[in-house]
């Protein structure tokens, strides 16, 4: 029988690669990053750009298209378009890390799984708000180009609804990314159920929906022909507060999700 071995120092070195979160949150930066610079992300997002450019010309010159233009901004592209698009995004980005072969490089990184859907979330939240951006100033100059009235004035709350409502749709979608593959029939239950049922709901219950916590904090400001003065900032906080609290939460209950999950990689080549 052979004896025990010294629990020395020596037998056990430090890890070749030290935990530094910091460190794992700059890796997961620039793969996040990287992925804006290819040509085809800038070709499709080139492509979704001038279909929504014609669409808001193709509204605008209608009827009283000038008047309405910044009451349908919001409910058509702030209400609707944001957040099925920032909902898609989040879900296919957590999809992407959770093929075979991405698992199996994430889990050889010195980072826990807690905070890899952490760093993920806010790497893909600050590239959507880059692209979506892009998507606004395209709305807002359609807005000028016809001489809309009132949009200017609204350009802040609009751009601030945008901000918050990809930060909770995203937050959403990677949760139900996380879940499951058929993450859309998911949102397609949710939207339908929550955010079309019970937000169109005459009562309290209706703030449920994230969408109409929103759109209450546009509609006091928002109005068929002008501005008229803005809401108490309490009530803009309180959204603000709500919305960023949805995407905590999601974003927990992923990261614990992702925590408990087992998961195969790829085959070895021995196998």
């Amino acid at each position: 029988m052979n004896p025990p071995l010294p629990s020395s120092p020596e037998l056990f070195p430090a890890p070749r690669v030290t935990p530094n979160p910091w460190h794992a949150f700059g890796g997961i930066w620039r793969l996040t990053v990287r992925r804006m610079f290819t040509p085809m992300h800038w070709l499709v997002l080139a492509g979704l750009l001038v279909a929504l450019a014609l669409v808001s010309l193709g509204f605008h010159t209608r009827g009283n298209g000038a008047t309405f233009y910044v009451m349908w901004f919001q409910r058509f592209y702030v209400l609707f378009l944001v957040p099925v698009m920032a909902f898609i995004s989040g879900a296919g980005a957590i999809r992407d890390d959770l093929k075979a072969g991405s698992v199996d490089y994430l889990f050889t990184r010195p980072v826990s799984r807690r905070a890899f859907v952490v760093f993920r979330y806010l790497s893909h939240l600050a590239c959507a708000q880059v692209d979506f951006l892009v998507a606004f100033g395209v709305m807002v100059g359609v807005g000028l180009y016809r001489q809309s009235p009132g949009l200017l004035a609204a350009v802040p709350l609009l751009l601030l609804a945008q901000v918050i409502t990809i930060a909770a749709f995203s937050a959403f979608g990677l949760l139900c990314g996380m879940l499951t593959t058929r993450y859309g029939i998911i949102g397609m239950f949710y939207g339908g159920i929550v955010e079309v049922g019970i937000g169109n709901i005459p009562t309290e219950l209706n703030r449920l929906s994230m969408t109409q916590q929103v759109h209450a904090m546009l509609v006091p400001v928002i109005q068929v022909g002008g501005m008229t003065p803005s809401e108490p900032v309490a009530g803009v906080l309180t959204t603000v507060a709500i919305l960023v609290a949805f995407a905590a939460v999601m974003i927990a209950v992923a990261a614990m999700v992702f925590s408990l999950r087992e998961f195969s990689g790829t085959a070895s080549a021995d196998a």
